[in-house]
Protein backbone atom coordinates (compact mmCIF):
# COMPACT_ATOMS: atom_id res chain seq x y z
CA UNK A 1 0.00 0.00 0.00
CA UNK A 2 0.98 3.58 -0.74
CA UNK A 3 2.49 5.51 1.58
CA UNK A 4 -0.13 8.18 1.40
CA UNK A 5 -2.58 6.05 0.86
CA UNK A 6 -1.74 3.98 4.77
CA UNK A 7 -1.84 7.36 6.06
CA UNK A 8 -5.51 8.12 5.04
CA UNK A 9 -6.75 5.06 5.85
CA UNK A 10 -5.18 5.44 9.04
CA UNK A 11 -6.32 8.46 9.68
CA UNK A 12 -10.28 7.40 8.44
CA UNK A 13 -10.01 4.52 10.96
CA UNK A 14 -8.66 6.65 13.83
CA UNK A 15 -11.55 9.53 13.14
CA UNK A 16 -14.45 6.59 13.30
CA UNK A 17 -13.27 5.35 16.31
CA UNK A 18 -13.20 8.53 18.17
CA UNK A 19 -16.17 9.45 16.48
CA UNK A 20 -17.67 5.97 17.81
CA UNK A 21 -16.49 7.41 21.58
CA UNK A 22 -17.47 10.86 21.22
CA UNK A 23 -21.04 9.98 20.51
CA UNK A 24 -21.74 7.54 23.12
CA UNK A 25 -24.21 4.63 24.48
CA UNK A 26 -27.93 5.57 23.86
CA UNK A 27 -27.30 8.59 21.50
CA UNK A 28 -30.83 9.88 19.86
CA UNK A 29 -28.76 11.22 17.20
CA UNK A 30 -27.32 7.76 16.07
CA UNK A 31 -30.54 5.94 16.25
CA UNK A 32 -32.05 8.61 13.94
CA UNK A 33 -29.72 9.07 11.46
CA UNK A 34 -27.45 6.27 11.22
CA UNK A 35 -29.26 3.28 12.51
CA UNK A 36 -33.11 4.42 10.86
CA UNK A 37 -31.64 6.19 8.42
CA UNK A 38 -27.97 5.31 6.62
CA UNK A 39 -27.98 2.10 7.88
CA UNK A 40 -31.39 1.14 6.61
CA UNK A 41 -30.33 2.56 3.43
CA UNK A 42 -26.90 0.52 3.29
CA UNK A 43 -29.02 -2.84 4.59
CA UNK A 44 -31.16 -2.43 1.29
CA UNK A 45 -28.57 -1.62 -1.22
CA UNK A 46 -26.44 -4.82 0.00
CA UNK A 47 -28.65 -6.79 -0.02
CA UNK A 48 -30.09 -6.78 -3.41
CA UNK A 49 -26.60 -6.77 -4.88
CA UNK A 50 -24.05 -8.18 -3.71
CA UNK A 51 -26.12 -10.26 -1.17
CA UNK A 52 -28.35 -12.05 -3.55
CA UNK A 53 -24.72 -14.33 -4.36
CA UNK A 54 -26.07 -18.14 -4.24
CA UNK A 55 -22.30 -18.31 -2.47
CA UNK A 56 -21.36 -17.63 0.83
CA UNK A 57 -19.54 -13.95 0.24
CA UNK A 58 -17.09 -14.94 2.95
CA UNK A 59 -16.18 -17.92 0.65
CA UNK A 60 -15.99 -15.64 -2.28
CA UNK A 61 -13.22 -13.25 -0.30
CA UNK A 62 -11.31 -16.13 0.71
CA UNK A 63 -10.77 -17.48 -2.77
CA UNK A 64 -9.90 -14.18 -4.39
CA UNK A 65 -7.57 -13.04 -1.30
CA UNK A 66 -6.10 -16.66 -2.09
CA UNK A 67 -5.36 -16.15 -5.80
CA UNK A 68 -3.87 -12.59 -5.10
CA UNK A 69 -1.63 -13.96 -2.32
CA UNK A 70 -0.92 -16.46 -5.39
CA UNK A 71 -0.79 -13.83 -8.38
CA UNK A 72 2.21 -11.48 -5.80
CA UNK A 73 3.83 -14.24 -4.62
CA UNK A 74 4.39 -15.36 -8.16
CA UNK A 75 5.64 -11.70 -9.42
CA UNK A 76 8.18 -11.43 -6.60
CA UNK A 77 9.67 -15.04 -7.91
CA UNK A 78 9.90 -14.29 -11.39
CA UNK A 79 10.09 -10.92 -11.74
CA UNK A 80 13.84 -9.09 -12.20
CA UNK A 81 15.00 -7.10 -9.15
CA UNK A 82 15.63 -3.76 -10.27
CA UNK A 83 18.81 -2.60 -7.95
CA UNK A 84 19.55 -3.26 -4.22
CA UNK A 85 16.92 -4.32 -2.18
CA UNK A 86 16.11 -1.48 0.80
CA UNK A 87 17.72 -2.03 3.88
CA UNK A 88 15.73 -3.96 6.41
CA UNK A 89 14.98 -1.39 8.32
CA UNK A 90 13.32 0.15 5.49
CA UNK A 91 11.51 -2.87 4.29
CA UNK A 92 9.80 -3.28 7.99
CA UNK A 93 9.09 0.26 8.30
CA UNK A 94 6.96 0.07 4.96
CA UNK A 95 5.70 -3.31 5.99
CA UNK A 96 4.35 -1.82 9.15
CA UNK A 97 2.70 1.24 7.40
CA UNK A 98 0.97 -0.90 4.64
CA UNK A 99 -0.71 -2.97 7.92
CA UNK A 100 -1.34 -0.08 9.53
CA UNK A 101 -3.10 0.98 6.67
CA UNK A 102 -5.41 -1.92 6.07
CA UNK A 103 -6.43 -1.93 10.09
CA UNK A 104 -6.99 1.54 9.88
CA UNK A 105 -9.25 0.89 6.40
CA UNK A 106 -11.06 -2.10 8.52
CA UNK A 107 -12.15 0.28 11.22
CA UNK A 108 -13.64 2.45 9.24
CA UNK A 109 -15.40 0.40 7.27
CA UNK A 110 -16.36 -1.68 10.24
CA UNK A 111 -17.99 0.95 11.90
CA UNK A 112 -19.59 2.92 8.60
CA UNK A 113 -21.11 -0.43 7.67
CA UNK A 114 -22.78 -1.40 11.00
CA UNK A 115 -20.65 -0.67 13.91
CA UNK A 116 -22.20 2.89 15.02
CA UNK A 117 -24.92 0.84 15.98
CA UNK A 118 -23.19 0.09 19.04
CA UNK A 119 -24.24 3.71 20.02
CA UNK A 120 -27.96 3.45 19.42
CA UNK A 121 -30.54 3.67 21.78
CA UNK A 122 -30.65 0.53 24.04
CA UNK A 123 -34.11 -1.47 23.72
CA UNK A 124 -35.10 -1.34 26.83
CA UNK A 125 -35.40 2.69 26.57
CA UNK A 126 -36.90 2.25 22.92
CA UNK A 127 -39.92 -0.15 24.49
CA UNK A 128 -39.71 1.17 27.94
CA UNK A 129 -38.97 -1.83 29.57
CA UNK A 130 -37.89 -1.94 33.46
CA UNK A 131 -34.96 -4.09 33.97
CA UNK A 132 -34.36 -4.67 37.79
CA UNK A 133 -31.26 -6.97 38.73
CA UNK A 134 -33.16 -10.54 39.10
CA UNK A 135 -32.66 -13.32 41.96
CA UNK A 136 -32.38 -16.59 41.85
CA UNK A 137 -36.27 -17.02 42.63
CA UNK A 138 -36.29 -14.77 39.58
CA UNK A 139 -34.10 -16.98 37.83
CA UNK A 140 -35.91 -20.18 39.02
CA UNK A 141 -39.35 -18.74 37.96
CA UNK A 142 -38.40 -17.92 34.39
CA UNK A 143 -36.65 -20.80 33.69
CA UNK A 144 -39.85 -22.91 35.15
CA UNK A 145 -42.01 -20.80 32.11
CA UNK A 146 -39.59 -21.45 30.02
CA UNK A 147 -40.19 -25.51 30.37
CA UNK A 148 -43.85 -25.15 30.82
CA UNK A 149 -43.85 -23.17 27.22
CA UNK A 150 -40.89 -25.56 25.86
CA UNK A 151 -42.87 -28.66 26.95
CA UNK A 152 -46.51 -27.40 25.13
CA UNK A 153 -44.70 -26.70 21.68
CA UNK A 154 -42.64 -29.90 21.97
CA UNK A 155 -46.04 -31.95 22.80
CA UNK A 156 -47.28 -30.79 18.93
CA UNK A 157 -43.88 -32.06 17.24
CA UNK A 158 -43.90 -35.34 15.65
CA UNK A 159 -41.86 -38.04 16.95
CA UNK A 160 -40.45 -39.41 19.95
CA UNK A 161 -41.08 -36.96 23.34
CA UNK A 162 -38.18 -38.27 24.97
CA UNK A 163 -35.61 -37.70 22.17
CA UNK A 164 -33.43 -35.02 20.99
CA UNK A 165 -35.13 -33.10 18.25
CA UNK A 166 -35.08 -34.74 15.09
CA UNK A 167 -33.99 -32.35 11.79
CA UNK A 168 -37.00 -33.25 9.81
CA UNK A 169 -38.99 -31.31 12.19
CA UNK A 170 -37.46 -27.84 10.85
CA UNK A 171 -39.21 -26.85 7.97
CA UNK A 172 -36.60 -26.67 4.62
CA UNK A 173 -36.86 -22.97 4.23
CA UNK A 174 -36.02 -22.44 8.37
CA UNK A 175 -33.84 -19.29 7.01
CA UNK A 176 -36.67 -17.55 4.82
CA UNK A 177 -39.39 -18.56 7.73
CA UNK A 178 -36.89 -16.78 10.61
CA UNK A 179 -36.34 -13.89 8.12
CA UNK A 180 -40.43 -13.12 8.20
CA UNK A 181 -40.91 -13.74 11.53
CA UNK A 182 -37.83 -11.26 12.73
CA UNK A 183 -39.22 -8.72 10.09
CA UNK A 184 -42.74 -9.26 11.67
CA UNK A 185 -41.56 -9.20 14.99
CA UNK A 186 -39.07 -5.32 14.29
CA UNK A 187 -42.03 -3.90 12.89
CA UNK A 188 -44.43 -4.57 15.83
CA UNK A 189 -41.55 -3.19 18.40
CA UNK A 190 -41.59 0.04 15.68
CA UNK A 191 -38.55 -0.61 14.26
CA UNK A 192 -37.77 -1.10 10.50
CA UNK A 193 -36.42 -4.27 9.59
CA UNK A 194 -35.33 -3.50 5.86
CA UNK A 195 -33.40 -5.57 3.21
CA UNK A 196 -33.44 -9.92 3.14
CA UNK A 197 -30.64 -10.30 5.69
CA UNK A 198 -28.82 -13.81 5.25
CA UNK A 199 -27.50 -16.43 7.42
CA UNK A 200 -25.91 -18.99 6.14
CA UNK A 201 -24.51 -22.46 7.07
CA UNK A 202 -20.70 -21.88 7.85
CA UNK A 203 -18.49 -25.11 7.33
CA UNK A 204 -16.83 -26.61 8.52
CA UNK A 205 -18.75 -25.73 11.78
CA UNK A 206 -16.30 -27.32 13.93
CA UNK A 207 -13.90 -24.35 13.38
CA UNK A 208 -16.19 -22.01 14.52
CA UNK A 209 -17.78 -24.16 17.37
CA UNK A 210 -13.38 -24.71 18.67
CA UNK A 211 -13.51 -20.83 18.63
CA UNK A 212 -15.99 -21.05 20.84
CA UNK A 213 -19.20 -19.82 18.48
CA UNK A 214 -22.28 -20.75 17.20
CA UNK A 215 -22.49 -18.06 14.81
CA UNK A 216 -21.13 -14.72 13.45
CA UNK A 217 -22.18 -11.80 12.06
CA UNK A 218 -19.29 -10.32 9.21
CA UNK A 219 -20.39 -6.12 8.79
CA UNK A 220 -17.86 -6.73 5.63
CA UNK A 221 -19.91 -8.69 4.05
CA UNK A 222 -23.58 -8.06 5.13
CA UNK A 223 -24.12 -11.28 6.24
CA UNK A 224 -24.47 -13.74 8.99
CA UNK A 225 -22.87 -17.44 9.74
CA UNK A 226 -24.10 -20.26 11.65
CA UNK A 227 -22.07 -23.05 12.42
CA UNK A 228 -23.03 -25.83 10.14
CA UNK A 229 -23.24 -29.03 12.77
CA UNK A 230 -25.49 -27.18 15.47
CA UNK A 231 -27.82 -29.09 16.87
CA UNK A 232 -31.95 -29.29 14.95
CA UNK A 233 -32.96 -27.60 18.88
CA UNK A 234 -30.07 -25.04 18.43
CA UNK A 235 -30.92 -23.86 15.00
CA UNK A 236 -33.78 -21.33 14.92
CA UNK A 237 -32.73 -19.30 17.93
CA UNK A 238 -29.57 -19.27 16.33
CA UNK A 239 -30.15 -18.17 13.30
CA UNK A 240 -32.55 -15.68 14.52
CA UNK A 241 -29.90 -14.47 16.72
CA UNK A 242 -27.57 -13.70 13.95
CA UNK A 243 -30.38 -12.37 11.73
CA UNK A 244 -30.92 -10.02 14.37
CA UNK A 245 -27.23 -8.41 14.80
CA UNK A 246 -27.74 -8.21 10.57
CA UNK A 247 -30.85 -5.88 11.13
CA UNK A 248 -28.22 -3.33 13.25
CA UNK A 249 -28.44 -4.35 16.53
CA UNK A 250 -25.00 -4.99 18.42
CA UNK A 251 -25.86 -5.87 21.92
CA UNK A 252 -25.68 -9.45 22.48
CA UNK A 253 -28.90 -9.40 24.87
CA UNK A 254 -30.75 -7.79 22.40
CA UNK A 255 -30.23 -9.64 19.61
CA UNK A 256 -31.05 -12.83 21.99
CA UNK A 257 -33.92 -11.06 22.68
CA UNK A 258 -35.17 -10.59 19.45
CA UNK A 259 -34.46 -13.91 18.73
CA UNK A 260 -36.78 -15.01 21.26
CA UNK A 261 -39.50 -13.14 20.18
CA UNK A 262 -39.38 -14.18 16.42
CA UNK A 263 -39.32 -17.79 17.41
CA UNK A 264 -42.02 -17.31 20.17
CA UNK A 265 -44.27 -15.76 17.64
CA UNK A 266 -43.77 -19.13 15.06
CA UNK A 267 -46.70 -21.06 13.87
CA UNK A 268 -43.74 -23.80 13.94
CA UNK A 269 -44.03 -26.14 17.25
CA UNK A 270 -40.17 -26.83 16.55
CA UNK A 271 -39.23 -23.06 15.88
CA UNK A 272 -41.02 -22.24 19.14
CA UNK A 273 -39.43 -24.96 20.82
CA UNK A 274 -36.14 -23.78 20.18
CA UNK A 275 -37.12 -20.22 21.60
CA UNK A 276 -38.21 -21.64 24.81
CA UNK A 277 -35.16 -23.89 25.04
CA UNK A 278 -32.75 -21.51 24.50
CA UNK A 279 -34.16 -19.10 26.90
CA UNK A 280 -34.39 -22.20 29.60
CA UNK A 281 -30.51 -22.12 29.03
CA UNK A 282 -30.15 -19.03 29.66
CA UNK A 283 -32.16 -18.47 32.77
CA UNK A 284 -30.91 -22.08 33.86
CA UNK A 285 -27.11 -21.34 33.79
CA UNK A 286 -28.02 -18.24 35.87
CA UNK A 287 -29.45 -20.38 38.50
CA UNK A 288 -26.54 -22.74 38.28
CA UNK A 289 -23.86 -19.99 38.99
CA UNK A 290 -26.71 -18.17 41.53
CA UNK A 291 -28.04 -21.38 43.67
CA UNK A 292 -27.11 -24.80 42.48
CA UNK A 293 -29.33 -26.41 44.73
CA UNK A 294 -32.55 -24.73 43.01
CA UNK A 295 -30.91 -25.69 39.76
CA UNK A 296 -30.40 -29.37 40.28
CA UNK A 297 -34.36 -29.42 41.46
CA UNK A 298 -35.64 -27.64 38.18
CA UNK A 299 -33.21 -30.22 36.04
CA UNK A 300 -34.77 -33.16 37.59
CA UNK A 301 -38.16 -31.79 36.68
CA UNK A 302 -37.64 -30.96 33.12
CA UNK A 303 -39.52 -33.23 30.41
CA UNK A 304 -36.87 -36.42 29.12
CA UNK A 305 -36.92 -34.61 25.16
CA UNK A 306 -35.54 -31.41 26.62
CA UNK A 307 -32.76 -33.39 28.67
CA UNK A 308 -31.95 -35.01 25.92
CA UNK A 309 -31.27 -32.01 23.89
CA UNK A 310 -29.40 -30.24 26.27
CA UNK A 311 -26.95 -33.49 26.62
CA UNK A 312 -26.95 -33.89 22.83
CA UNK A 313 -25.48 -30.20 22.89
CA UNK A 314 -23.07 -30.64 25.91
CA UNK A 315 -21.69 -33.58 23.91
CA UNK A 316 -21.57 -31.96 20.67
CA UNK A 317 -19.73 -28.96 22.68
CA UNK A 318 -17.25 -31.17 24.79
CA UNK A 319 -15.44 -31.70 21.32
CA UNK A 320 -14.43 -28.60 20.29
CA UNK A 321 -13.37 -27.25 24.00
CA UNK A 322 -9.92 -26.35 24.52
CA UNK A 323 -7.09 -23.60 24.67
CA UNK A 324 -8.36 -21.92 21.55
CA UNK A 325 -11.88 -21.84 22.94
CA UNK A 326 -10.73 -20.64 26.36
CA UNK A 327 -8.18 -17.88 24.09
CA UNK A 328 -10.85 -16.72 21.92
CA UNK A 329 -13.99 -16.39 24.89
CA UNK A 330 -11.40 -13.74 26.48
CA UNK A 331 -10.73 -11.55 23.30
CA UNK A 332 -14.43 -11.52 22.24
CA UNK A 333 -15.13 -10.50 26.21
CA UNK A 334 -12.10 -7.50 25.81
CA UNK A 335 -13.86 -6.99 22.16
CA UNK A 336 -17.18 -6.07 24.39
CA UNK A 337 -15.58 -3.98 26.77
CA UNK A 338 -13.96 -2.27 23.95
CA UNK A 339 -17.34 -1.05 22.50
CA UNK A 340 -18.28 -0.04 26.00
CA UNK A 341 -20.81 -2.82 27.20
CA UNK A 342 -19.32 -3.28 30.45
CA UNK A 343 -20.36 -6.86 31.10
CA UNK A 344 -18.43 -8.03 28.61
CA UNK A 345 -19.34 -11.92 26.97
CA UNK A 346 -21.85 -11.69 30.36
CA UNK A 347 -23.93 -9.76 27.90
CA UNK A 348 -25.63 -12.60 26.44
CA UNK A 349 -27.41 -13.58 29.72
CA UNK A 350 -29.06 -9.82 29.44
CA UNK A 351 -31.70 -11.50 27.47
CA UNK A 352 -33.57 -12.78 31.15
CA UNK A 353 -33.93 -9.30 32.13
CA UNK A 354 -35.45 -7.97 29.16
CA UNK A 355 -37.73 -11.78 28.20
CA UNK A 356 -38.79 -10.72 32.06
CA UNK A 357 -39.65 -7.22 31.35
CA UNK A 358 -41.03 -7.69 28.28
CA UNK A 359 -43.83 -10.15 29.92
CA UNK A 360 -44.10 -8.27 33.15
CA UNK A 361 -45.20 -4.88 30.50
CA UNK A 362 -47.03 -7.56 27.97
CA UNK A 363 -48.72 -9.40 30.55
CA UNK A 364 -47.52 -12.01 29.45
CA UNK A 365 -47.88 -15.54 31.66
Amino acid sequence: MHRSRAWIWILLGVAAFVLHLCLGRDSALVEKVYSRGLFVGLRWAWDFTLGLSPVPLLYIFLAAAAILLIIKAARRIFRPRRGPAPPLRTRVGRAALGAAGWAGGLVFFFYLLWGFNYDRIGVEKQLGLETPSLTASDFAAEAEWASKMATEARAAIQGSPSSPLAAGALPADLESHLRAEMSRALSRLGYPAPGRVRVRPFVPGSWMMRFSGTGIYMPFFGEGYAAANLLPYEKPFTLAHEMAHGFGFTDEGEASFLAFLACQESPLPAVRYSGYASYWSYAGGELARAAPSEFKALWAALPEGMKADFRESQKNWARFQGRLADVSRKVYDRYLKTQRISEGARNYSRVIDLVAAWKKKTGAA
